[in-house]
C-alpha cells in the first residue's frame, strides 16, 4: 500500500482513535516515512508519521518517544508526540498487500526548512541546541528495555548496513570500489582508535541535516527523530552537512557549529581529528542510500556527478585535506 490513495486511507485509520475523524489531511513528504499535515477544527495542526513498514518495531518507537519526552522537560524545541484518546502514542495499522505500519501523532511545529543559502552563523545556533542534546544523553537515564539502532561502520557502511550496499551503486567501477573500501579501513581504524567512552558515544539525533530544522526568527528547532540511535556524538555533525560536504560554505558551516557547540558543551582535540572520517564515512552511507532511492525526486536533484563528486571527497580525505583547517 505505496500509492496517495492508499496512504490517505491510512492517514485516516491512525486519526480516528484521536477522534480527528473530519480533520483534513495533506500529504507533506514521502520518504523513508510519510508525513501529513493534519488540519482541525478551532485551528488546531498537527503531523501525523506513518512509518517506513518493517524497520523500527514499537519497542524502537517507544524508546524514541521516551527521549523526547524528556527532552521536553529541558525547554528544548524539539516534536511531542500526543496520546490517543485510550493513551496509546503508537498505533499499529493493518496492511492488506503490505506489512502493518505505525503511526505517531504530533503536535505540529512551525518554521521552515533552510536552504545551503542559509546564513552560516545559523549553524552556531545548531551546534549549541546540539551541545545541550548532547548534555542530556550523557545525563539521561534511559528507561527499562530502551532500545535503538546503533550507528557504526557495520551498519552504515559495512555488511549490516541498514540503506543499502554502496558497492551496488550504478556507475561504480572496480577502481571506485577500491577507493571507498580503502577509506572505509582507514575509517574503521581511526574510530577503533577513537574509542566509544560515553563522553565521545552516546544517544544521538544522528540526521541533523538541513531537512531536519525549522527555522523560525530566532529558533531553530530539531525534527524528526526517527533515525536517533547510538553512535559518536561528532556524528550529529557530519550528518549536518548531509548531501552538502562538498559545498563552498561547508567549512564556515564546520568553524560556526563548533563554536556553538563549544559555547555551552567541551570538545577536545581528538573530537576535532574525527570529524572528517565521520564526514566521509556518512558520506558513504548516504551514496549506498541513493542507489536504493534512484528513482526519488532527492536523489535525482543531487546531478549525474553525484558518484564522481563522492570519489573526488574521497580523495581529499585519504590526503588529508577535507576539512584540514580544524583539529
Amino acid at each position: 500500500m505505496t500509492d496517495h490513495a492508499s496512504l490517505y486511507h491510512l492517514a485516516r485509520l491512525a486519526l480516528a482513535p484521536h477522534a480527528l475523524h473530519d480533520a483534513h489531511c495533506r500529504l507533506i513528504s514521502i520518504s523513508e516515512n510519510v508525513i501529513f499535515r493534519i488540519d482541525a477544527s478551532g485551528g488546531m495542526r498537527y503531523a501525523l508519521r506513518l512509518h517506513r513498514p518493517g524497520y523500527h518495531d514499537v519497542a524502537e518507537i517507544g524508546s524514541e518517544l521516551a527521549w523526547l519526552d524528556a527532552l521536553l522537560t529541558t525547554g528544548l524545541d524539539v516534536p511531542r508526540p500526543l496520546p490517543a484518546r485510550d493513551g496509546t502514542r503508537i498505533l499499529t495499522l493493518p496492511g492488506t498487500d503490505a506489512p502493518p505500519r505505525h503511526a505517531v501523532l504530533f503536535a505540529w511545529m512551525e518554521g521552515t526548512e533552510p536552504t545551503t543559502d542559509i546564513d552560516p552563523v545559523a549553524f552556531r545556533r545548531l551546534g549549541r541546541i546540539t551541545a545541550r542534546l548532547h548534555a542530556h544523553s550523557r545525563a539521561w537515564e534511559r528507561p527499562m528495555g530502551f532500545t535503538r539502532k546503533a550507528w557504526i561502520p557495520a551498519t552504515m557502511t559495512g555488511s549490516d548496513a541498514l540503506w543499502g550496499q554502496w558497492q551496488t551503486v550504478p556507475g561504480m567501477d572496480m577502481t571506485a570500489r577500491d577507493l571507498i573500501a580503502h577509506c572505509l579501513t582507514r575509517v574503521g581504524t581511526e574510530l577503533a582508535q577513537y574509542g566509544t567512552r560515553p563522553h565521545r558515544f552516546g544517544l544521538i539525533h544522528a540526521d541533523l541535516r538541513l531537512a531536519n530544522l525549522l527555522v523560525s526568527g530566532a529558533e531553530t528547532r530539531l525534527i524528526d527523530f526517527d533515525d536517533c540511535g547510538l553512535s559518536w556524538f561528532m556524528q550529529d555533525l557530519a550528518a549536518a552537512l548531509s548531501f552538502h560536504e562538498d559545498h563552498a560554505q561547508a567549512p564556515r558551516w564546520v568553524d560556526h557549529w563548533l563554536k556553538g557547540y563549544g559555547s555551552y558543551g567541551q570538545l577536545e582535540t581528538a573530537d576535532l581529528r574525527i570529524l572528517p572520517a565521520l564526514v566521509i564515512q556518512r558520506r558513504i552511507q548516504l551514496l549506498a542510500w541513493t542507489g536504493t532511492h534512484r528513482h526519488t525526486a532527492q536523489v535525482r536533484s543531487l546531478g549525474t556527478d553525484w558518484l564522481a563528486r563522492t570519489l573526488d571527497l574521497c580523495r581529499a580525505w585519504d590526503r588529508g585535506q577535507l576539512f584540514r583547517h580544524i583539529g
